[in-house]
This record gives C-alpha cells, structure tokens and sequence, in this order.
C-alpha cells in the first residue's frame, strides 16, 4: 500500500478538529450546568424570598425562550462573521449575565437576566457543531459531534451535584457565580487556540440564509430535521421534568420519584456515549432509527405494564438512552446535511424548533395532569412524538446521500490556502492511500 504524505497545511488541518472538539466539549460542558442552574437555584430561592415556586415560572420560560433566540440569531451571525468570534462571544454573554444572576432581587429581575443569560448560551450549540463538522473528517465527524454534544447532559448531571453542595454552604448566588467565574475563564482559552473554519467568500454566500436551507433540494431534509428537534425536545422536556410529579401521583415517594427522574438522565449521557461509538460506521440515521425505537418502547411499556419501582427505574433510564441519544444524533445530522456556508445557520434554527419543543413539553405535561389523566395514560400519550421522531429518521435516511466527502477535500485544501500558506513542508506523519 502506498502511503500519501501531508503538507503541513493539511496536517494543521487534521490537528485542529481534535482541538476544536475538545474546547467545544467543553464550552457545551457549562451550558449544561448554566442552562440548568436556575432550576437548582429555585428551592434556595423560595426558601430566601419566602414566596410560592410558581413565582418562577417567567424565569423558567424567559430562559428557553432566550435560547431559542440565541440559537437563531448566532447561527446566522456564525455564517456571515465566522463561528469561532461568534462563539466565544456567546461564552462571554452567559458568563457575564450568569454572574448578574447573582445580584438579583425579584423573580422579575431574575427572569429579564435568564433571557439574556439564555441568548447566549442558545448559540453554543450549533456554532459548535458547524464548526466542528467543517473540520472533522467524514469518517469521525458523527462521532464527534455526538460525544461533544454529551456535554450538555453531563454538564446539566454534574451541575446539579455541584448545586447541591453549594447552595447550603454560600447561598443560591454562589451557583450563579460559579455559572459565570467558569466561561469566563475559558474566554482567553478559546481566544488562543480555538480554531477557526474555512468561510466562503462573500459573493458565494446566499443573501437569505434561512431561505438557502429550502433551496438545492434541501427543503424535505430541513423540513424533517425541524420536525423531529421539535417533536423529540418536546419528549425530553415532557418526561424530564413531570416524571418526578407523575410518579409522586403514582404512589411513588419523593426521593423514588427524583431518583428514577436522574436514571433518564444517566440514559441521557450513555445514550450519547454508546450512539457515537457507531454512528460513522453504521450511519447515522440508521443508527438513531433504531435508537429513538427503542426509546419509544421503553415509555410505552411504563405504559402498558405498570412495572415495579426497580424495572421502572431501569426503563427510564432506557427512555433515556434512546431518545437523549437521538438528540445528540439530531445535532450530528445538521452539520452533515447542510453545506459549509449556511452550516451554522442549518444547527441553530433546527436547534430552534428544538426549543419550541422544550417550551411545549412541560406546558403538555401540566394540561394533561389538569385534564386528569391517569400517570400510565401520561406515558402512553409521551410515546406517540417518539414514534414520529422514528418514522421521519427512517424517511430522511431514504432521501439524504451521503457528500461530505468531497466537500471535505474542498475545506482541506482552502484552509491550507488562507492559514498556512502554499507551502511544501511535509508533515511527520503519513496516511494510507488507497490508490
């Protein structure tokens, strides 16, 4: 077999996805523990401010609703002004109104900063993975999406235990403080060794991004992708956050009821670990067609069978596994299925429709506990979105080739061209040519 040696330029290139994956694990890392923050923060605040929980309410939703902005505004700008200052910008935005979090006086005030709070943190998402997709190889870009993605769930996990210890030795503003000491002491980080993509000239940007994602024959992919972020969101957020009130009505104890709620995140976590072991190798809609099944079954039977507190806690934590790990999937397919130059824009308003569904889950939730139905009945009715979400990935894996490859080929030899120079220099390394 011969072996092809790599200029410099291209050896750069192969370095640097390995090192914008690592720091935009990490970034997703804090806005899992920010974006969960205030819900950690809530029982010290009722406990402080001697009110009601309901008081929290517009916080709650002035965060998601911040995050859905977020995701669409940055994943425009990351198009036009490149991801990385667009990125680390959006670190500086949630570490600075994560830190004023802590100064607030009122629910109101706390809701006004969460909006902000959340516009920044709606953009980490898809700026990490367009840029982590530009510059991944096909071969481990699924992967590394996925694994980068779990982050968020980690961050979300370790921050509650975290919260915990916190909040009862400093007070609810030391998790804010924390929520915002964090990012901004990864800014100068960022600054110096994120990389940054490949961007397309102007003249061969489109003037309308968000139209440029219906156009080319990608209007039936993007009109699947919104369809399954809203639809499998609106599933996480319905499960995650009444599980524990469902369970509770059940005849569930409280500390059963949370302790079966952190088995679907567990799920969450290892659903993202165990889908990016094998989604470049079996592809990655095949792979979470199967997942999201799976997640599907496993909250109808809580169902149908009414199982036992122990086999509860283990079909959750199935749930989980295949509808977190879809999620993960989800973020994976928006950098495969768009092109370099309305990539960012492609991640943040899929990730937008996402967040519609986390706004509607828990609003779902509530109406059907106030309709009076039964805890199983909940369950069987939070299956019926999963399903969907199977039966559009099974469509979309009809429809989408696969051609990152050669665009690949394009992003490697441009970034050559406009960081390193056209030079010669041979790289220590070499890699297998098939020729």
């Amino acid at each position: 077999m011969q072996t092809k040696t790599l200029t410099a330029p291209e050896c750069e290139v192969e370095r640097s996805y390995l090192r914008a994956a690592l720091l935009c694990g990490m970034v997703l890392f804090l806005e899992g523990y920010d974006i969960a923050a205030v819900g950690y923060a809530i029982p010290s605040l009722v406990d402080a401010w001697r009110v009601n929980p309901s008081v929290f309410t517009a916080a709650l939703t002035a965060g998601n609703v911040g995050l859905l902005l977020g995701s669409i505004c940055a994943g425009s700008l990351g198009d036009r002004a490149g991801r990385r200052p667009v990125l680390i910008g959006c670190v500086t935005v949630f570490g600075v109104f994560s830190l004023l979090s802590a100064l607030v006086a009122t629910p109101m005030q706390l809701a006004g900063v969460r909006l902000l709070t959340g516009s920044g943190l709606g953009g980490g998402v898809p700026l990490a993975v367009a840029l982590v997709s530009d510059l991944a190889p096909p071969m481990a870009q699924g992967r590394l999406v996925s694994l980068m993605s779990a982050g968020i769930p980690i961050g979300f996990t370790l921050g509650g235990l975290l919260a915990g210890h916190l909040a009862p030795l400093f007070g609810w503003p030391a998790i804010f403080i924390l929520g915002g000491v964090l990012p901004l002491a990864m800014v100068p980080l960022l600054a110096r060794h994120l990389p940054e993509s490949v961007m397309p000239s102007r003249t061969a940007r489109p003037r309308n991004l968000v139209a440029a994602l219906f156009r080319d024959g990608l209007a039936p992919n993007t009109t699947l992708l919104w369809a399954m972020n809203l639809l499998n969101l609106l599933s996480n957020f319905l499960i995650l956050l009444w599980t524990p009130a469902i369970l509770h009505n059940s005849g569930a104890t409280p500390s059963q009821a949370i302790f079966a709620t952190s088995m679907y995140g567990l799920g969450i976590i290892l659903g993202a670990l165990l889908t990016a072991s094998v989604v470049d190798r079996l592809g990655v809609e095949r792979v979470l067609t199967y997942t999201v099944a799976f997640g599907a079954l496993c909250v109808l039977s809580i169902g149908l069978l009414e199982p036992g507190f122990s086999s509860l806690s283990v079909i959750i934590c199935g749930a989980g596994i295949g509808i977190g790990g879809c999620q993960t999937g989800l973020n994976s397919l928006s950098g495969r299925i768009y092109p370099l130059h309305i990539r960012s824009t492609g991640a943040g308003w899929a990730l937008a429709l996402g967040r519609v569904g986390a706004i509607l889950g828990p609003l779902l939730g509530g109406l059907l506990l106030g309709f009076g139905f039964r805890p199983k009945e909940i369950f069987v009715m939070a299956s019926v979105p999963v399903f969907a979400v199977t039966v559009l990935m099974a469509i979309l894996a009809r429809l989408r080739p696969d051609t990152n490859e050669p665009e690949r080929e394009s992003v490697m030899s441009t970034y050559a061209a406009q960081h390193m120079g056209r030079r010669d220099h041979v790289c220590t390394g070499s890699q297998p040519n098939p020729q």
